[in-house]
């Protein structure tokens, strides 16, 4: 599977687009803004051009088949608001991670359980993923309600190495 053959995906309410060149402001909103990184361990962005330099290592990524990225819309104004990534492949490309962030103003609205639904089905059925593990702070209570909203499970036996305030999710098929 070509990550670049899965352009866009739909929701009801959202539009998921392939990470483009057209993407470095709201990645510098996302990774700038303290809410958003209140549980990421990782100082947010101060200056644009760092985002500008994440776009490129993630567009890289997305190149070489080792990351694929969207960024999440409004489809009724096509405001951009988030990204969802599966990243962090196995080598047999049966394990991948996810991975997403979504501006404050859109917390708790179910848009990233949106999100998060069409990117599994993605991931299972056209990427052939047999497991997606959700790497989560402790301490964050919408992200681990939203992994348990997709029945994800929490694997207590299994800790995130350097991050000890990280918990780990996994969703089989």
């Amino acid at each position: 599977m070509i990550f670049k053959n899965i352009k866009e995906l739909q929701t009801q309410r959202l539009t998921l687009s392939l990470i483009s060149e057209e993407d470095a402001n709201i990645i510098y909103d996302l990774r700038s803004n303290a809410e958003v990184q209140k549980y990421i361990d990782r100082e947010p962005f101060k200056k644009h051009e760092q985002a500008e330099t994440q776009l490129k290592k993630v567009l890289g990524l997305l190149d070489n088949q080792e990351s694929v990225t969207w960024i999440i819309k409004l489809s009724s104004e096509s405001k951009k608001v988030g990204s969802i990534c599966l990243w962090n492949f196995s080598k047999d490309r049966k394990i991948a991670e996810v991975g997403y962030d979504l501006l404050p103003d859109f917390h708790n609205k179910g848009i990233m359980s949106e999100a998060l639904e069409v990117v599994l089905d993605v991931g299972f059925q056209k990427l052939q993923l047999k497991t997606v593990e959700a790497f989560t702070s402790k301490y964050n209570k919408g992200s681990i309600s939203l992994l348990e909203k997709h029945n994800f499970e929490y694997q207590k036996d299994r800790f995130d190495e350097g991050f000890p305030n990280n918990n780990i999710y996994t969703l089989s098929f």
